[in-house]
């Protein structure tokens, strides 16, 4: 391994420590904790030196005794004794310690929340809970659902880790560790270099699989179930590669240290880069998939924004997924590996974050717009009971349907042009209510909406399909 040495003679050590804490036992202390291959060659160094010996400043930046005292250590010391030498002397020179691991911490934690609650809307805009008759949960949950929650899941499990990865020193010079740490480090990270590999492309799919309930187009969906083929293709290949990188399988996390001459791994960096590379092509391919079935509807100018804002977090993924191919350039051909895969930890996080939100949003704007129905670009107001069906008489006109006792009204909706081309986010089962006679006179949908329709006439929903984008609860 090799490593940038600035290595202090002990002459030019003894000298300081007259002048700063460093002194006596402390400075002792330290020369014992250097290898002896290392500090046979630091004195070695020393005599060679043009610096003086009270000249600290010198000894730490001069390039030649760095040179000549990195090639022999890197030649005749282990990986291990490199790593006590580089800490004795770093320590000596008094250069600072570098620490983020609250920053890989802190970006699995804040992430992992934001992206649960998203979760959690999500659900809740799938579940409502009738208010008429007995207690009953209706719920409108689908494959893309399950495949969600089965990612979130695995998302949670690399959040938690990235935890524990910082507390281990993730965001340290690996030389400032001690070599259980790095061990232990390693080996989560291989774990979650796995969960990240089928969280992924699952989030892909379940954001496919939402497709496929908005759009009817036979030609999209048989694209939509081809981009779902790469996306399964990539998630199995590249989980297999990464699971089998070494041989033995532990050599990926024990190999650091280079004491078993068996271990035999796979280009980490490479195959690094291609999973990346792969992955931003799938990501454009599903985020434009739907893009000209968008085009060519006539949506109004707030209801484009809405959905641009919408699609807005999903290049936000891609633009994620990009910066992290920058950080990969050190990825499996490091020599400090706690400090530089902090990088690729904490974007792999966000990026994992992010799309969870990404796929969430079309559910959340359904949430909030039961609520604030304006707020989302409804322009029609529903209300039901007595004073709702008396304030529609002054602006609909009303058809008797049914009995004359009871007589049921119809108020129908103005519905815009660009409802033509959507179907609802959720399936609409059908529940028949029949009059006294057995005639069928009206449907309920599962989404807690209520229509009437004539007698004798089919439902027209099922027929034409509702905007997503326009649909009431």
């Amino acid at each position: 391994m090799l490593f940038f040495w600035s290595l202090l003679s002990l002459a030019i050590g003894l000298a300081a420590s007259q002048q700063t804490p460093q002194t006596g036992s402390n400075l002792a202390e330290l020369l014992q904790s250097m290898p002896s291959c290392g500090l046979q060659y630091l004195s070695t160094a020393i005599a060679a030196s043009p610096c003086l010996a009270t000249d600290t400043e010198c000894s730490c930046s001069n390039a030649t005794i760095t040179a000549e005292v990195n090639q022999c250590v890197t030649t005749s010391c282990t990986i291990r004794e490199q790593l006590r030498t580089k800490n004795t002397t770093e320590t000596i020179c008094g250069h600072p310690v570098r620490d983020e691991t609250r920053i890989v911490s802190y970006a699995g934690v804040i992430g992992c929340v934001i992206a649960f609650v998203a979760f959690v809307l999500r659900m809740l805009s799938k579940i409502s809970f009738p208010c008429e008759g007995a207690l009953k949960v209706v719920n409108n949950l689908w494959w893309d659902d399950a495949i969600a929650s089965f990612a979130m899941a695995e998302i949670i499990a690399i959040s938690v880790l990235s935890v524990e990865l910082a507390n281990l020193g993730l965001g340290k010079d690996i030389w400032t560790l001690p070599p259980y740490n790095i061990t232990q480090i390693l080996k989560i990270y291989y774990f979650d270099e796995d969960l990240y590999l089928t969280a992924l492309p699952l989030i892909k799919i379940s954001i496919l699989l939402t497709y496929l309930r908005v759009f009817t187009s036979k030609n999209f969906k048989i694209s939509v179930y081809i981009v779902i083929g790469l996306n399964l293709a990539y998630g199995i290949a590249f989980l297999l590669v990464s699971i089998f990188q070494c041989l033995p399988i532990h050599c990926a996390w024990t190999r650091w240290d280079g004491s078993d001459p068996t271990c035999k791994c796979n280009d980490i960096n490479a195959q690094g880069w291609t999973s990346a590379a792969f992955n931003v092509i799938l990501d454009v391919l599903t985020l434009s998939l739907p893009l000209p079935m968008l085009w060519k509807m006539s949506l109004n100018k707030r209801k484009k924004f809405l959905v641009m804002m919408m699609f807005s977090v999903g290049f936000f993924v891609t633009i994620v997924s990009i910066i992290r191919l920058q950080v990969l350039v050190q990825f499996g051909h490091s020599q400090n590996t706690t400090w530089d895969y902090r990088s690729v930890g904490y974007w792999s996080t966000i990026e994992l974050h992010a799309s969870v939100l990404c796929a969430c949003m079309p559910a959340i704007r359904n949430l909030i717009r039961k609520f604030q129905p304006r707020l989302m670009g409804s322009s029609v107001e529903e209300s039901f009971g007595t004073k709702g069906i008396s304030a529609g008489r002054s602006r609909n006109s009303e058809l008797e349907i049914g009995p004359k006792t009871p007589q049921v009204q119809v108020f129908p909706r103005k519905r815009d042009p660009d409802e033509q081309d959507f179907i609802p986010l959720n399936d609409v089962h059908g529940v028949a209510e029949t009059t006294s006679t057995g005639q069928t006179y009206g449907h309920r949908s599962n989404m807690s909406d209520f229509q009437f329709f004539e007698e004798g006439k089919p439902d027209p929903t099922l027929e034409r399909p509702v905007s997503p984008l326009d649909y009431r609860r």
